[in-house]
């Protein structure tokens, strides 16, 4: 078998399922997922980007809307 095709994280279905999981439990702690970060939590969840990709992208973001 080879293994660089072998599945790593989750699937598209299986991580948004995952955030539809978390996001009652945000909102009861007064918690809420824009969007673009959801998107980045699924992203993450099927493992097609790394944590630091994803801390850059949120930092590239706050940079833009803070101009």
């Amino acid at each position: 078998m080879n293994d660089d095709k072998a599945q790593r994280g989750l699937t598209e279905a299986q991580a948004r399922a995952e955030y539809e999981r978390l996001a009652p439990i945000m909102a009861i702690e007064g918690r809420t997922m824009d969007e673009p970060t959801k998107e980045l939590l699924v992203q993450l969840l099927q493992e097609n980007i790394t944590i630091d990709d994803a801390l850059d992208s949120i930092l590239r973001r706050r940079a833009q809307t803070e101009q």
